[in-house]
C-alpha cells in the first residue's frame, strides 16, 4: 500500500513538474500555453514539455529627452522545456535604431536560455490588425491564430500542434549571446494589451503608438478623443 501511494506521488509530481520563466527588462511575457500571464516582466511558472510563450519587446531607449519608447510587434515562440529556468531576452538593441533593425524582418533574435545554455526556438509574428491599434482584441486574436495551427492546450500545456509549411528556427549556439538563425520546413509553428517596462507610462505607449501611425490614422484617432470627451 505505501509503495503504491509513492508511485502516484511520483507520476502526480512529474505531470505537473515546471519550470521558471524568466524575462529579462524590456521583455514583456504576454501568454504562457494559451493563457494569460500572470507576471508581464516578472517570474512566471511554465510547464514542462513543449511550451508556447506569446512575448513582446517594450523597452524604453535613449537618454534623458531623446529617450523613446520601443514597441515591437508580437511575436509567437515555440520550445521545449526540460530544465528548471528560462530565460529570455529581446534582440540586441543598446538604441532606437538599433531596435528598429532588428525588427526588421520577422525572425529577430531573442535569446533563449534554459539553465545557462541557448535552447532552440521556432516563432511566427503574431497576425495585426490595421489601424492606430493593431493588436485592440489581443485574447482573441492570440486564440484564432492558435486555432488556425492546430494548436491545443489542457491543463496549461500544449496538447496538439500542428505542421507549418515554413518557420523560423533558431538553434543555440556555443555563446550565451548569439544564435544562429536557421530556416526549417516542416517545423513546429508556433494583451490583454499591458505596459512592460517600469518606467513606461499609459501616456508614453499612446505617444509610442501614435507616432508609429499614419497621417490619416492619427487623424482617425483624434476625432475619436474628441467624441470620448
Amino acid at each position: 500500500m505505501k509503495m503504491c501511494r509513492w508511485l502516484i506521488l511520483c507520476l502526480f509530481s512529474v505531470s505537473t513538474s515546471a519550470a521558471v520563466l524568466v524575462p529579462s527588462q524590456g521583455v514583456s511575457v504576454l501568454y504562457i500555453n494559451g493563457e494569460a500571464a500572470e507576471e508581464k516582466i516578472g517570474k512566471n511558472d511554465i510547464a514542462t514539455g513543449e511550451a508556447q510563450i506569446i512575448i513582446r519587446m517594450d523597452k524604453k531607449l535613449g537618454k534623458g529627452n531623446s529617450s523613446e519608447v520601443f514597441t515591437s510587434d508580437i511575436y509567437v515562440l515555440n520550445l521545449e522545456v526540460s530544465g528548471n529556468e528560462i530565460k529570455v531576452n529581446h534582440p540586441v538593441a543598446r538604441s532606437l535604431s538599433e531596435a528598429k533593425k532588428a525588427f526588421r524582418t520577422d525572425d529577430p533574435k531573442w535569446r533563449v536560455s534554459e539553465d545557462g545554455k541557448d535552447i532552440a526556438y521556432s516563432q511566427a509574428l503574431l497576425p495585426k490588425k490595421k489601424g492606430i491599434f493593431p493588436y485592440m482584441g489581443l485574447e482573441q486574436t492570440v486564440l484564432e491564430f492558435n486555432q488556425s495551427k492546430g494548436v491545443h492546450f489542457a491543463n496549461g500545456k500544449v496538447t496538439t500542434a500542428a505542421v507549418a509549411a515554413t518557420t523560423t528556427a533558431v538553434v543555440a549556439s556555443n555563446s550565451s549571446s548569439s544564435a544562429d538563425v536557421v530556416h526549417a520546413a516542416d517545423s513546429k509553428q508556433v494583451e490583454q494589451a499591458s505596459l512592460s517596462v517600469e518606467e513606461t507610462t499609459n501616456l508614453d505607449q499612446l505617444k509610442a503608438w501614435y507616432l508609429k501611425a499614419t497621417k490619416s490614422e492619427r487623424k482617425e484617432f483624434r476625432r475619436w478623443v474628441i467624441d470620448q470627451e
